[in-house]
């Protein structure tokens, strides 16, 4: 099931990124090659009278349409609707049943100019005429309303509705803006019902809508639809913003009738070339600093004006986190507002520590030491590169203006709130901490906090661009040239390994015998259980942070030597039958390596959720962790895993308190796999040539000691001969492994390895088993002729001669009753732990896959005949060793069977 998620999450990303790739921000592609007929222009004249009456004075020549065509057109505004009493377009969300109640689908909304000309008969005074596509559309995770079928002007599916509305209508400006007065038309998107305003019809509508992807609409003449569209002239802080209203020229009480759409866009693209300054200095500095404490104890990179607006385009897209403001008392949930964001529509409600909460700082604009952008928060379901092509403003964007103070390290704004902008009360504070610690983890970590002549007061929010593995991030060139790493858990990690350190001796044992992993090899990658998946990874070593091996391994001369890493569990969201490790979901780890004894001692930290008396920086730190590896020089017969211990270290009565976890882990990666895979092999190889070389030695010197006496050979089970020489004649018939079948799981098999520059010395092995096989063989036909004549000598003389019925009696219980426990087990197995429901055909499979497996290792079964027929003739095989004999061929089956219940199977590492 968690597989299943997961492949479904990873699809959901894909397309969402694929229609990215494919149309980059526009709904429906537009041919701009083809001229546009203006037939409407005395409607519009007549429903924009208001509007072109205050026109200002027109220089046509001054007019370029290809510039115009740009800063009018915008991509992934937000619209909202003033009621629900009429919606605009239906939308399925039938995409996930189960979709989070805390969030809901984006509403999105692109407008394209097509046309742009100043001679079209009959236009107005001071106007020009425009033609544009409107898109607007609902939809999950995406900027992006890609076109189902080609000219179709509306299509839904589930997790999807878009609408494309067809404009041409007039562009003017006034003293402060530039205005767009536009009639549309499209299909309309509702199926004919007698009205769609009340609830019972509404449901009406849903219950019989069509089950496909794409329902076929009734297509209606729509062209009552206005759009106005109004753009700054001066776009400065609190006037960077398109505002506009899309309204139904029907009468409300008819059926195309929908309520007032607003439409809200930043307008980038004017603001990327015409950077205001008239709006008076921005502040220097703030009177209060909530990140003080912060600053001291991570230290900050003080950039010079160049690398300040480097560093910013490089970490644009990258998303920050909203730390839990603890001193709220509790948990956040309920709340309706974020510091200066109000939450509503896109985010509901704000979950435990707000995880479902994250900020994206865009649209950044750099000159010198003057920064400005839009810090943005969104549901965490939504990818960064998706929030980041949004454009619309809203009650969760802050418009924010600033200056880069090199000499403090700190970057200091001033934030508007919303589509008017006007409450410009928020003071935004960001630095670049100079140091990782186990309690700090972000390489950008700033507050929003109100400002003192701020009307409407609110607690800091305190954000941070974590990163959890810096140097593996783009080269790790930011980690390398500005971050080191402040281990400040040395001491306490020092006194764990004192504490639970083996006996000398034991150390000593394992220093000797055993090797262990390097720094390289620490990273762990794998499940604990069908429902926990488990990740470690490596962050930094001493002062070097992990970006590549080499370095890496420069550190790792000395035995001991501090480590900093990330733990982090993922679980199935339907685990019912495991312990939950959500309280212990991320941790960050410090601590020391031994080498010598491939253990690490460390101090954990985790974020919780509300104020502690001995928290640090909100941070519970009081757990200690080991982690042990499997040693590397055993790795070819028993797959790697470590063992992972979280202990708290508070009292049992302590909120943050909690039961030990012990866990061990399924094989993690390893680099030198598939050579402990072919030294397997290749050991094995060897180790059926040495079994087989002493069987044949024991049947030697048996034939040798035979040829003394033949009475007691008679004795000597020919079911147990006949078992050896059939069974192994199957065996190489049917291609199958001498003596010890291979380990390797079948999926294991079918993927290709670096087994070329091995595979003719083991096959070479390989053929010299099967020869050895043979020889084995004849020895035994040369047994059984012996035996046949002893009885025939025995007959000869009137002796009586053994009867192998109570031999072979014995030996076919012996059988079936195998053959049953066997059956039973994997049965029960179907019916009890995978909950599988068995069929008449599913028997019959096993039953017939069981005998086959029985018959190519039918000379198993000759060790069994051999013990029977020694605790049956007991008494009249003593001389010439037969007993020792049979005794002596079991030996290589007594070493053989540890070996193969020792070892683990091979397969392949499981992997995110």
């Amino acid at each position: 099931m968690r597989n299943q998620a997961l492949s479904l999450w990873t699809i959901l990303k894909f397309l969402a990124f694929g229609y990215a790739a494919s149309y980059d921000n526009f709904a429906f592609p537009i041919d701009q090659s083809l001229a546009h007929n203006y037939t409407r222009l005395a409607e519009i004249e007549k429903h924009c009278r208001s509007i072109i009456s205050s026109a200002s004075e027109l220089e046509y020549d001054d007019i370029d349409a290809t510039k115009l065509r740009n800063e009018l057109s915008f991509f992934n505004g937000d619209w909202e609707q003033d009621s629900h009493r009429a919606p605009l377009m239906p939308f399925d969300d039938s995409d996930i049943p189960y979709a989070s109640s805390f969030t809901n689908p984006w509403k999105v909304v692109s407008f394209e100019v097509q046309n742009v000309s100043s001679g079209v008969p009959n236009q107005p005074k001071n106007t020009v005429s425009i033609s544009g596509v409107l898109s607007i559309g609902i939809t999950r995770n995406s900027t992006v309303i890609s076109e189902h079928e080609p000219g179709l002007k509306f299509h839904k599916w589930p997790g999807m509705s878009a609408f494309r509305i067809d404009f041409e209508g007039l562009y003017l400006e006034t003293k402060g803006e530039h205005l767009l007065c536009m009639l549309g038309d499209s299909t309309f998107p509702f199926k004919k019902v007698p009205t769609r305003f009340t609830e019972e019809n509404m449901t009406l509508y849903f219950s019989a809508r069509d089950t496909l992807y794409n329902e076929e609409p009734v297509i209606l003449p729509h062209d009552k639809i206005m759009l106005n569209l109004r753009y700054p002239k001066v776009v400065s802080l609190v006037s960077n913003n398109i505002n506009g209203e899309m309204t139904s020229l029907n009468k409300i009480d008819e059926f195309e009738y929908f309520d007032k759409v607003h439409i809200t866009s930043e307008s980038g693209i004017i603001l990327e070339h015409h950077i205001s300054t008239s709006e008076g200095s921005v502040l220097q500095s703030f009177d209060q600093n909530p990140l003080k404490d912060a600053i001291l104890e991570d230290g900050v990179n003080k950039f010079n004006n160049s690398e300040l607006c480097r560093i910013l385009k490089y970490f644009e897209h990258d998303e920050y986190k909203v730390m839990p403001n603890l001193k709220l008392g509790g948990q956040n949930l309920f709340q309706d507002t974020v510091g200066p964001f109000i939450l509503a529509n896109e985010i509901l409600l704000v979950d435990r520590n707000n995880e479902n909460l994250r900020v994206i700082m865009h649209n950044i604009n750099c000159e010198e030491a003057e920064v400005s952008g839009v810090l943005r928060m969104y549901p965490a379901t939504i990818e960064p590169h998706v929030a980041a092509r949004r454009t619309g403003i809203s009650t969760l964007t802050l418009s924010v203006k600033g200056t880069w103070n090199s000499s403090s390290g700190l970057l200091s704004m001033t934030g508007c709130l919303g589509p008017t902008l006007v409450e410009c009360n928020s003071g935004v504070l960001l630095y670049f901490p100079k140091y990782f610690s186990s309690k700090q983890r972000s390489v950008v970590s700033g507050s929003i906090f109100s400002l003192n002549n701020a009307t409407k007061a609110f607690l800091p929010v305190f954000i941070g661009l974590e990163m959890l593995s810096p140097g593996l991030h783009n080269g790790g060139w930011y980690c390398n040239m500005y971050l080191s790493y402040n281990y400040s858990k040395s001491e306490l990690a020092n006194g764990l390994k004192e504490r639970i350190q083996e006996p000398k001796l034991m150390t000593l044992f394992r220093k000797t015998v055993f090797q262990y992993p390097t720094l390289a090899d620490l990273k762990i990658e794998t499940f604990t259980s069908l429902q926990t998946y488990v990740l470690v990874e490596v962050l930094s070593s001493g002062p070097v942070f992990r970006s590549n091996d080499s370095r890496f391994n420069e550190v790792s001369n000395c035995h001991v030597f501090n480590i900093s890493l990330n733990l982090i569990f993922i679980e199935d969201p339907n685990k019912v039958d495991e312990e939950s490790y959500r309280h212990v979901s991320k941790l960050y780890l410090e601590g020391v390596y031994d080498q010598q004894v491939g253990k690490m001692y460390l101090i954990a930290c985790r974020k919780v959720d509300f104020d502690h008396v001995d928290l640090e920086r909100g941070l519970d730190c009081l757990i200690e962790v080991t982690i042990e590896y499997s040693p590397l020089n055993t790795r070819w017969l028993i797959n790697p895993t470590a063992k992972i211990t979280i202990t708290s270290q508070r009292n049992e009565n302590d909120t943050y308190n909690f039961n030990s976890i012990r866990l061990k882990t399924f094989m993690i990666p390893d680099k030198h796999h598939e050579q402990n895979v072919i030294f397997r092999n290749i050991f094995e190889g060897y180790f059926r040539v040495f079994l087989l070389l002493m069987c044949i030695a024991l049947i030697l010197n048996q034939i040798k000691n035979m040829k003394k006496s033949l009475e007691p050979v008679a004795y000597i089970s020919l079911l147990a001969l006949a078992l050896w020489i059939v069974g192994y004649g199957i065996t190489l018939i049917y291609s199958e492994e001498i003596l010890i079948k291979s380990s390797e799981t079948e999926r294991y098999r079918k993927q290709p390895y670096d087994l070329q520059n091995y595979k003719r010395y083991l096959n070479n092995l390989d053929y010299i088993a099967r020869f050895l096989v043979l020889i084995s063989m004849f020895l035994m036909v040369m047994i059984s002729q012996m035996v046949l004549k002893a009885r025939k000598a025995l007959d000869e003389q009137r002796k009586p001669t053994p009867s192998e019925k109570k031999l072979l009696l014995v030996c076919l219980v012996a059988y079936l009753c195998d053959f049953l426990i066997g059956f039973s087990s994997k049965v029960g197995i179907h019916l009890y732990v995978d909950k599988v429901n068995l069929t008449k055909d599913d028997y019959m499979n096993i039953i017939m896959q069981m005998f086959l497996d029985s018959v190519r290792d039918l000379q198993e079964w000759s060790v069994v005949a051999k013990v029977i027929a020694l605790l049956v003739w007991k008494h009249r095989l003593s001389g010439l060793g037969l007993e020792s004999f049979l005794i002596g061929l079991w030996i290589p089956s007594l070493i053989r069977i540890p070996y193969v219940a020792f070892r683990d199977p091979v397969s392949y590492p499981f992997f995110n």
